[in-house]
């Protein structure tokens, strides 16, 4: 089957390939948008179901030998192979196999993305997964509001009142809950009809991510709140700054605590963030091409600290992409992910001038606010670790670019 397209934007090109056609498999659809909907719910469940979208996709590619990826594919695997030849050479390969758990993730999504052959489809998946994410959020509450009032310990407010909704570990909600935000606020902007379950919908994530008691995931939220109001030109976006005020009035005494403790330089997540960051660097300063290998910040992290120094309680990780990034692979893996980024950038950006209708705007806009939300909490925790979080960021920023298959796309 030949398909011939044509697109002019900013640069007045052309491209006309051949693309042949694809096949529905509707096993292959059903596997990979239930994993999606489990994403918010469970680890386990989603690994499961999207194992099981994969295997059917291989079967798939067995049988008519034509895959076809996004461009952006082939700026990513640079990217993936100098993970890999550094965590080959590192004296604890073992240690790295958590890190390199994460590139297959993400092939395994860019395999299996053109499985959904339509914007509806996608859009619908959007749909379950945020009906799924509220269940998790109301759960949330749920624990929060059972933990509050009954809840008879001596340990830290902060620490007995977290919690993570299905997902039970707050970060892993955290960083997931930021992406349904995302397609949450696209939702309700350009499916009007449907904002009779969003609006309970809305409530119930909103109360959430408050009670959640994360500082990122507030700050993130905000931030993706503006950006929407700023991208549709609403007179909202002098609310966005109002909503803090309000909170610290009406929010519950452990959540003003949180807020009060937050802007605190030397509360002590604030200066192990700072301590992180400085140990990170020195890492980088001392092994600048290879890092010290992935998975060996723990082990290694006490060696980096100055005189004096407290030791955190918890130092896997350095609590920022880029910094953790540096530290466990050295330099050049950095200025690859830069590189891909940029190019998954400018491909989303045509992807957003060739959307025509809601469906692909939709898409467009909602991958634009996800990239742009975990980019920033990347400068708070390390997201890059959450598997859950790269499955559905996978998922927002790799639909739009299905329509331009015939544009940019390259066979396997």
């Amino acid at each position: 089957m030949v398909g011939t397209s044509e697109y002019r934007g900013n640069q007045d090109w052309s491209v006309a390939i051949e693309v042949p056609a694809y096949p529905t498999h509707t096993r292959e659809k059903w596997c990979l948008g239930l994993a999606l909907c489990a994403v918010p719910a469970s680890v386990a469940l989603a690994d499961t179901l999207l194992a099981s979208a994969l295997l059917l996709r291989v079967l798939a590619f067995c049988r008519a030998r034509k895959m076809h990826l996004p461009r952006v594919f082939w700026w990513w695997l640079p990217w993936a192979v100098l993970e890999i030849f550094i965590w080959l050479r590192s004296p604890d390969i073992r240690a790295g196999l958590g890190e390199i758990r994460h590139l297959f993730l993400i092939a395994a999504v860019f395999l299996l993305i053109p499985a959904l052959e339509s914007a509806p489809d996608t859009v619908m998946v959007w749909r379950g997964v945020i009906l799924v994410a509220t269940i998790s959020s109301a759960a949330l509450i749920v624990r929060f509001v059972w933990r509050l009032l009954f809840y008879n310990g001596n340990l830290d407010q902060i620490v007995y009142l977290r919690g993570g909704g299905l997902l039970h570990h707050w970060m892993v909600y955290a960083t997931v809950e930021i992406l349904v935000f995302a397609g949450l606020i696209q939702l309700w902007h350009f499916y009007p009809e449907d904002r009779w379950w969003l609006l309970p919908a809305s409530a119930i994530h909103s109360v959430a991510i408050l009670v959640s008691l994360t500082r990122m995931l507030w700050i993130c939220c905000l931030l993706l709140l503006a950006a929407h109001f700023v991208w549709t030109r609403s007179q909202w976006i002098w609310a966005v700054p109002v909503i803090p005020a309000v909170i610290g009035l009406v929010a519950p005494k452990a959540v003003r605590a949180r807020i009060t403790d937050s802007v605190q330089p030397d509360y002590y997540s604030n200066a192990e963030r700072l301590q992180m960051l400085r140990v990170g660097w020195r890492m980088v300063r001392e092994k600048p091409w290879t890092g010290v290998g992935p998975g060996r910040i723990d082990g290694v992290y006490t060696k980096y600290l100055s005189v004096g120094d407290p030791v955190p309680a918890y130092h896997g990780h350095l609590h920022n992409n880029v910094v953790q990034l540096a530290a466990q692979f050295g330099l050049p893996v950095v200025a690859a992910a830069l590189v891909f980024f940029a190019v998954l950038l400018h491909d989303l950006r045509i992807a957003h001038t060739a959307a025509a209708g809601r469906n692909e705007q939709f898409l467009s806009r909602t991958s634009f606010l996800c990239l742009g939300g975990f980019a920033v909490a990347g400068s708070f925790d390390y997201t890059y670790g959450h598997s859950l979080g790269l499955i559905l960021l996978g998922f927002a920023v790799l639909s739009p670019l299905q329509p331009l298959q015939r544009l940019v796309c390259s066979p396997l």
